[in-house]
């Protein structure tokens, strides 16, 4: 699943950050409902806040320890990270234009690539397929790691990273099935219960 909403979110910083604000606590509770009754036995999040946060609200309601799984941290963006958008554009003229038209080709300033990314997630879905063989794990994230979660999936290249068809709401659920190394996507990108709540994006 993807975290709830911050302030950063709202103010459309790169990279989100910070703690959930009243509607992302919303979220995290919609989630939480949403999933009691899954056969969840692991809980992993990434070491954000905002993720640890989201976990911790499904974790309570389950009775179940929240793991840190540092594999699943957000895409780093490097010196650009909690930078408004419109500074971006502003400060690195054409970065976005090409992180948008070509992915798979930018490296952040200090930051990491989208392939870079894929190893990482690639290595945790191995790792807790190969660790939980049969449960039901659920690992709290960010949009980008979730986006390479479903390429995966589906087959798809890095350079398809920023195609509106992988973008993950806010809160959203996103279901992998893993059979030996075969990776099914039954689900992406599920926000059903979040109904009544105005989270945006």
């Amino acid at each position: 699943m993807r975290h709830g909403r911050t302030a950063w979110n709202l103010l459309g910083r790169v990279q989100g950050g910070g703690a959930l604000d009243d509607v992302g606590r919303q979220q995290a509770a919609a989630l939480a409902e949403r999933l009691s009754g899954e056969p969840i036995s692991v809980i992993y999040a990434s070491p954000a806040l905002r993720a640890r946060q989201t976990a911790s609200a499904i974790a309570e309601r389950l009775g179940l320890p929240v793991r840190r799984a540092m594999l699943l941290r957000d895409l780093s963006y490097g010196k650009l990270a909690g930078a408004l958008v419109s500074d971006v554009e502003e400060r690195e003229p054409g970065l976005l234009e090409r992180w948008r038209a070509s992915p798979h080709t930018v490296r952040f300033d200090g930051g990491e690539t989208v392939p870079e990314l894929r190893v990482r997630i690639a290595r945790f879905i191995e790792r807790t397929a190969e660790r939980h063989d049969g449960a039901t794990v659920l690992a709290a994230t960010h949009d980008s790691p979730v986006r390479v979660a479903a390429s995966l999936a589906l087959g798809l290249d890095d350079s398809q990273h920023t195609q509106e068809r992988l973008r993950t709401r806010l809160a959203s659920i996103t279901e992998l099935s893993v059979d030996g190394g075969l990776i099914a996507l039954p689900v992406h990108n599920d926000v059903g219960h979040l109904q009544g709540i105005d989270g945006g994006a």
